[in-house]
C-alpha cells in the first residue's frame, strides 16, 4: 500500500473513533498528535518513547564525559523532517552529498547549549545521558520543539506560542557528541593552547608550533587573549588618538580555516577572492583605548580581539593575535565560516599608505 494513502487511513480511523468517542475540547497540538501516531505506526511500529516523549531509532554508546543540562556540548548534528528532507547540518560529507559544498564553509562539530531554558526540551532530552563519543537518532515530536519547561507530556501537548516555535514539526535529529564542558571560555582558552602546538596550520607560511613554542595561558596579555610578535617595529613610539594607519591582515579559525583577507594572493590561494573587492593596506583609525580603533575611512567598528591585536604593535610591526569568543564574535559566529564559541587568529602587518613611497 502506498505510504501516504496508509497514513491518511489511519489519521481517517482516529478521526472515525474520537467521532464516536465523548466530545472533548482538542489541545492545540492534537492534529499534530495524530498525525505524528499516524507517521509511527507506519514507519516505527512498537518503538516505545523514553523521557518527555522522544523516540530512539538507534544509539551508540560513548565513553567520554555525560551530557548534562548545565553546559555547552560540541555535537556533529543531522537535522531532517519526517519524510527525509534534510534541514540543518555539520558534516562535510553531508554537504557534498546534498551538493552545497563550499570550500569556504566551516565544517565540523558546533556547539550547543544544554541548559533546559537555551535548548528545546526535546533535543534537550535527546542529549542528556548522552556520553561523549556517543551517538544517537532520535525522533522528536513537534509538541516538544520548545525551550519552555513542563513536567508532563501533556503539559507539552498543551502548549502552543507561533512566536516559541514558527514551524512545530516533528523532527529527526542525528547527534553524536564530541565533547562536553561547563566552562566555555577555560574550553576555548585550552583549544588555543593546544593549537600553540600544531604543526599543520600555518602563520605567515611557518608552522604555529615553531611560532607559538612553549606558549601557555599563563602567556596571555588578557584572559582569553595571546600576541606573538613575528617581525620587530622600525620605532617603539606609541600611537597617538586619530592618528591613521594602514595594515595588511589575515583572519583564520584554529583548524587553519581563511575567512577574511585583504591581500590578494591570500583571497586567491584561499578561494576568497572577489573582482568586486579592491585589496590594498586597510586604513585604522587610532583612538584612547583599543575599543576605539576603527577600520577605513567609514570608521567602521572592528571585533575586540582584533583591536586588541593593534593595540600591542607599533609602526611597521608584524604581530598575530590569538584569542576567545568574547573577544570575536560570540555565541553566534559569523556567516557561514566562523562558528559560535570560536577562537580566532589574526595575523596583522602594519604597513605604508597605499601609493606612498
Amino acid at each position: 500500500m502506498n505510504k501516504t494513502l496508509s497514513i491518511a487511513l489511519h489519521i481517517a480511523a482516529a478521526l472515525l473513533l474520537a467521532g464516536c468517542a465523548k466530545t472533548v475540547t482538542p489541545g492545540p497540538n492534537e492534529a499534530n498528535k495524530r498525525y505524528f501516531e499516524a507517521w509511527m505506526y507506519s514507519n516505527h511500529r512498537g518503538l516505545e518513547p523514553t523521557g518527555l516523549g522522544i523516540y530512539i531509532i538507534d544509539e551508540e554508546e560513548g565513553n567520554g564525559a555525560a551530557v548534562t543540562d548545565n553546559g555547552f556540548a560540541l555535537v556533529d548534528y543531522k537535522i531532517s523532517s519526517l519524510e527525509g528532507n534534510i534541514s540543518s547540518y555539520t558534516e562535510e560529507e553531508t554537504a557534498k552529498q546534498l551538493g552545497d559544498y563550499s570550500i569556504t564553509n566551516y565544517y565540523g562539530p558546533k556547539f550547543l547549549t544544554t541548559f533546559k531554558t537555551t535548548i528545546q526540551a526535546g533535543v534537550g532530552d535527546a542529549l542528556y545521558g548522552m556520553k561523549v563519543g556517543g551517538y544517537r537518532k532520535v525522533i522528536v515530536p513537534s509538541w516538544l520543539m520548545t525551550s519552555k519547561e513542563f513536567a508532563t507530556e501533556e503539559d507539552y501537548l498543551n502548549y502552543y506560542d507561533e512566536d516559541d516555535s514558527p514551524s512545530y514539526s516533528s523532527t529527526i535529529y542525528e547527534l553524536t557528541v564530541r565533547d562536553f564542558t561547563e566552562d566555555i571560555n577555560k574550553w576555548q582558552i585550552d583549544s588555543i593552547v593546544r593549537f600553540f602546538g600544531n604543526d599543520k596550520v600555518t602563520i605567515g607560511g611557518t608552522p604555529a608550533d615553531q611560532i607559538f613554542a612553549g606558549m601557555a595561558e599563563a602567556d596571555s596579555v588578557k584572559t582569553g587573549f595571546f600576541y606573538k610578535q613575528l617581525e620587530a617595529p622600525v620605532e617603539t613610539t606609541t600611537f597617538k588618538k586619530d592618528t591613521v594607519v594602514y595594515i595588511n591582515y589575515t583572519g583564520k579559525l584554529l583548524n587553519g580555516l581563511v575567512f577574511d583577507t585583504n591581500i590578494e594572493r591570500v583571497a586567491k590561494d584561499n578561494n576568497l577572492y572577489s573582482s568586486s573587492k579592491t585589496y590594498e593596506p586597510m586604513q585604522i583609525n587610532w583612538g584612547e583605548k583599543y575599543e576605539d580603533l576603527t577600520m577605513s575611512s567609514s570608521k567602521n567598528s572592528i571585533i575586540g580581539g582584533f583591536g586588541l591585536t593593534l593595540w600591542q604593535m607599533k609602526a611597521m610591526e608584524k604581530g598575530v593575535g590569538v584569542f576567545y569568543s568574547p573577544y570575536g564574535y560570540g555565541v553566534s559566529g559569523s556567516g557561514s565560516s566562523i562558528p559560535g564559541y570560536a577562537p580566532l587568529i589574526f595575523e596583522i602587518e602594519l604597513v605604508a599608505k597605499p601609493g606612498k613611497k
